[in-house]
C-alpha cells in the first residue's frame, strides 16, 4: 500500500509514517482514498477495500476506471474531473457494490496541491448515508402523493413563477381552459387569452396583491375565455409562496368551473323578478321600481303616474280556445303595450290578465291619458291564434302620486279601484 507522502515523519506512538499509514488504513471509518492525477488509486482504507471485497494491494495501482467498471465510473467521473481541476466537491448519489446491491454515500473529494499549486492528485471520502436514502424515498414518496393530488383533484391547478409565466398546468386545467401544458408553459398570464376582457381589472388587480406581496392568499369569481373560445365562470383559490424577505417567488392558483352554478343563480334570479310567460318585470320588481321612484320625486316635487290594464274578455278566450291560446293573447298584448309607452316608462305583468305602466319622467296632465289612449287602441285589432281572430280589449285605470297616494300599495290600489270603475262603466 503506498502513501502519497512517505517520507513524512511518523507521529508520537508509531515507529514510522508507514506504521502511522496502516494503522490509519484499518482504523479510519469511512471510505478513505487518495487518487493521483492520472486516476489512479494510490491508497485505500480497509472499508474501500471490503466494499470491493478485494486486498487493498489488489486495488492500489488501478485506474478508477479499471476498478469500478465503465458506467459506475462515468456516473462519478464529473465530479472527480472537477476535483482534479482544483475544486473541492461534495455530492451525494446512489452507489452500487460490486454484489448489485446499492446504499446512498455522501462524498467529499479534496483536491492535493503542490508547493507551486499544482494538482497532484485527489484525497476522497466517503460515508454510507442509510438516513439520507431513508429521507430521500420519503420526499420521493411525498412527492408522488402530491403530483397524484394535483393530477386527480377536480380543480384546475396552475403555478404561476414570479414574472407570472406558466410553471404548471395540471390535466384538469387542460380539461378546463383547452390548452396543453406545451402550449402554455413559460407563457405569461398577459400573453394567454384565458380571461375575459369583462374580468381583466379585477383579476389583474387580486394577482398584483399576491405578486407584490401584499397578500398571502385570496378568492375571486372571474369570467375566463377557453381555447375553443367559449365563456365560462371560474372560482379562483390563490395563494403567494414567498422567501424570506417576502419576495413572491411563485403563485399557485386554483381554479373551479362554476358556469353551471352562475347561470342557474341567474336563471333564479331572473325569475325572481321576472314574469316566466312574457319576461315583463313581476309584481316584486315593480314594488321595487315603485318605491325608489317614490323617493326620487319625493326629492324633487315631481309626479308619477300609474297605469292599471285589465284586459277585457279573456276568461273566455281561456274557456273556449284553452289555456295555450290565453298565453299567446298575454304575450301579444305585452308587445302591443311595449310598444306604446316611452323608453323611460316601466311595463311589469301582476299576474293573469292584469299589466301595470308606471310612468317616471314628464308625467304632466294629460300625459296618462294619451298613453292610456294609444294602448286602448293597441287592442281594437283582433290577435291571431292559429289563424283564428281573437279580440280582447283593455280598461286602463290611472292613480297619480302624490294627487291620488302617498305610498306604493296605496297608488297600486288607487289604479286598480281606477280600471275597475272604467271596466264596470264600459258593461
Amino acid at each position: 500500500m503506498q502513501s502519497p507522502a512517505p517520507s513524512a515523519p511518523a507521529p508520537d506512538g508509531f515507529a514510522s509514517a508507514e506504521e502511522f499509514l496502516a494503522a490509519f488504513a484499518a482504523g479510519v471509518g469511512g471510505l478513505v482514498s487518495y487518487v493521483d492525477a492520472y486516476e489512479r488509486v494510490r491508497f485505500v482504507s480497509h472499508e474501500v477495500a471490503e466494499w470491493f471485497g478485494l486486498p487493498p494491494e489488489e486495488i492500489v495501482g488501478r485506474t478508477l476506471l479499471e476498478l469500478h467498471g465503465r458506467e459506475a465510473y462515468e456516473n462519478m467521473a464529473p465530479w472527480m474531473q472537477r476535483a482534479l481541476a482544483g475544486e473541492t466537491v461534495r455530492y451525494e448519489r446512489e452507489a452500487a457494490r460490486p454484489d448489485g446491491s446499492t446504499v446512498w454515500i455522501s462524498a467529499d473529494l479534496r483536491p492535493h496541491l503542490d508547493a507551486r499549486g499544482v494538482v497532484r492528485g485527489v484525497f476522497t471520502c466517503a460515508l454510507e448515508v442509510k438516513e439520507l436514502k431513508r429521507t430521500h424515498d420519503a420526499l420521493g414518496r411525498a412527492l408522488e402523493e402530491i403530483a397524484s393530488h394535483i393530477e386527480n383533484t377536480p380543480l384546475a391547478v396552475i403555478e404561476w413563477s414570479a414574472d407570472l409565466r406558466v410553471k404548471r398546468w395540471s390535466r384538469q386545467a387542460e380539461a378546463i381552459f383547452g390548452w396543453t401544458i406545451e402550449e402554455v408553459r413559460g407563457r405569461s398570464l398577459h400573453e394567454l387569452a384565458f380571461i375575459h376582457p369583462d374580468s381583466y381589472d379585477v383579476v389583474a388587480a387580486l394577482v398584483a396583491e399576491l405578486a407584490e406581496g401584499r397578500e398571502r392568499r385570496n378568492r375571486m369569481l372571474a369570467r375566463n375565455m377557453t381555447r375553443d373560445g367559449r365563456s365560462i365562470w371560474c372560482e379562483w383559490y390563490s395563494s403567494a409562496f414567498s422567501d424570506a424577505e417576502g419576495r413572491t417567488l411563485s403563485i399557485l392558483a386554483m381554479a373551479e368551473d362554476v358556469t353551471a352554478r352562475v347561470e342557474t343563480l341567474e336563471q333564479l334570479q331572473q325569475a325572481a323578478v321576472h314574469d316566466a310567460l312574457t319576461g315583463l318585470p313581476n309584481r316584486n320588481s315593480l314594488a321595487a321600481r315603485l318605491e325608489h321612484a317614490i323617493r326620487r320625486v319625493t326629492r324633487t316635487g315631481e309626479r308619477l303616474a300609474l297605469l292599471f290594464i285589465d284586459l277585457d274578455r279573456f276568461k273566455k278566450v281561456n274557456d273556449t280556445l284553452g289555456h295555450a291560446a290565453g298565453d299567446e293573447v298575454l304575450r301579444q298584448s305585452a308587445a302591443r303595450i311595449r310598444a306604446c309607452v316611452r323608453d323611460g316608462d316601466s311595463l311589469a305583468r301582476l299576474g293573469g290578465d292584469e299589466f301595470v305602466v308606471l310612468l317616471e319622467n314628464d308625467v304632466s296632465p294629460d300625459v296618462p291619458g294619451i298613453i292610456g289612449e294609444r294602448i286602448r287602441k293597441a287592442f281594437e285589432s283582433p290577435f291571431d291564434w292559429h289563424g283564428t281572430d281573437v279580440r280582447c280589449g283593455a280598461s286602463i285605470g290611472v292613480s297619480l302620486y302624490p294627487d291620488h297616494a302617498g305610498d306604493p300599495a296605496t297608488l297600486l290600489a288607487s289604479a286598480d279601484q281606477a280600471m275597475y270603475r272604467v271596466k264596470n262603466a264600459a258593461e
